[in-house]
């Protein structure tokens, strides 16, 4: 994007109702933006196709559960979108938020074994843009195991996404359903009267 342009996008962005303000020069997206930043231009599918799908990631699933060889297990599954919405029968994609957590309990085997691996994909010609993709290795590896290429299977983090996920309509698959934590009131300031200075006259 030229240099000055910035302001105007996201002017432009805003009046959509895709960003919010946040802060001085900090911008959001709300819940439209992440909406459509997750749309695809794909065809839509049958709802049977859809059904497919989501059976084979659940098999995926199992699999990345009992086979020793990924260093991620699912510990919750989330449903959302439109593949809730009987009345729809031709779907662009399914939309589901997983989260995973590490096999390993103790934190710095799991680090070792994150380490082992990273390097023996490295070893196989796999390249990691950052420092961050080789910590997050267990995660990212698994992550693209379940998403199986599949262009019908719209898988999100649900660490990422846990907010979004939990203000529409949803079904949790695997895990414990939660809601959304409620905000804290704020808590008032008691205001301080100051003295006046001795021998001030105002």
């Amino acid at each position: 994007m030229p240099a000055g342009k910035g302001r105007a996008l996201a002017q432009v962005l805003r009046a959509e109702g895709l960003v919010e303000r946040s802060g001085r020069g900090v911008w959001t997206l709300t819940q439209e933006g992440v909406t459509f930043s997750a749309a695809t231009a794909a065809k839509p599918v049958t709802r049977a196709t859809a059904e497919r799908a989501l059976a084979q990631l659940l098999d995926r699933v199992r699999r990345v559960d009992q086979d020793p060889y990924f260093l991620a297990k699912v510990t919750r599954l989330v449903l959302f979108g439109s593949m809730l919405k009987p009345e729809v029968q031709r779907l662009s994609d399914v939309d589901l938020a997983v989260e995973l957590a590490p096999k390993e309990a103790d934190y710095e085997h799991a680090q070792v074994l994150n380490r082992q691996r990273a390097e023996e994909l490295a070893s196989r010609g796999h390249q990691f843009r950052s420092f961050l993709e080789v910590e997050h290795c267990w995660h990212r590896e698994t992550f693209q195991f379940l998403k199986g290429r599949s262009r019908v299977i719209a898988l999100a983090d649900y660490a990422a996404e846990k907010s979004f996920v939990l203000a529409v309509p949803h079904r949790v698959l695997i895990g414990t359903p939660e809601q959304i934590p409620a905000e804290k009131p704020a808590t008032p300031v008691p205001w301080l009267r100051r003295r006046r200075p001795r021998r001030v006259p105002f």
